[in-house]
C-alpha cells in the first residue's frame, strides 16, 4: 500500500498526496472518513482517489437562495437567527494521479464513483446535500461549476478554501 501511495502525484495540490500517505488509513481506523481508490483494471495502478465523510455546516441564510436552502434541507439555527445549518456529505479529498502518463480518469468519472458511494449511504441514512471545500482558484471553481456545484457565499474556511455544494436526488 505504501508503494502505491508513494507513487501518487497531484501537483499543485500537494495536500491531497499528504492526506493519502499520512492520514487516509488513520481516518479509516478512527471512522473519520472513508477513502476510495480508483485502480486501473489492467495493471492495478492508482488512477485517482476520493474521501468522503459527513459534516454539518452553518452559514448565513442569505448565502444561497431560499429555494436552494430548502433543497439542501437547511434548518434555522436556534441560537443565531440569521444562520442556517445543513448536514451534508463532504468530499474531503478528490484527486487524479498525474504521475501516470496517459491517465484517462477525469472529474466526471471520479464524481460518478463518488455519487455511487453516496447513493448507497443515502439508502441507509438519507441526505441529499454534497459539499466540497476548494481553493479560491477561478479555474478550479469553474470546473466544479461545470459539474453542477454552486458556491455558498460565506467566508473562506481556516485554510482559505471556499465551500461549494450540489444537491443530489434519485
Amino acid at each position: 500500500m505504501n508503494q502505491l501511495f508513494s507513487d501518487f502525484s497531484c501537483p499543485p495540490q500537494h495536500d491531497v498526496k499528504r492526506f493519502l500517505t499520512n492520514s487516509a488509513i488513520r481516518f479509516e481506523r478512527e471512522d473519520k472518513a472513508r477513502s476510495y481508490l480508483i485502480l486501473d483494471d489492467d495493471n492495478g495502478d492508482l488512477l485517482g482517489y476520493f474521501s468522503i465523510t459527513f459534516k454539518e455546516i452553518t452559514y448565513p441564510s442569505e448565502a444561497v437562495s431560499n429555494t436552494a436552502n430548502k433543497r439542501l434541507g437547511a434548518v434555522t439555527d436556534a441560537e443565531v437567527d440569521d444562520k442556517v445549518r445543513v448536514r451534508a456529505y463532504l468530499i474531503g479529498q478528490l484527486a487524479k494521479n498525474k504521475a501516470i502518463e496517459g491517465n484517462q480518469i477525469n472529474l466526471e468519472i471520479i464524481l460518478s464513483e463518488i455519487y455511487g458511494v453516496i447513493n448507497e449511504a443515502r439508502e441507509l441514512i438519507g441526505g441529499r446535500a454534497v459539499i466540497l471545500e476548494c481553493a479560491q482558484d477561478d479555474n478550479l471553481v469553474a470546473l466544479y461549476e461545470r459539474h453542477g456545484f454552486k458556491k455558498i457565499e460565506m467566508p473562506p474556511n481556516h485554510n482559505g478554501d471556499i465551500t461549494m455544494y450540489i444537491v443530489i436526488r434519485d
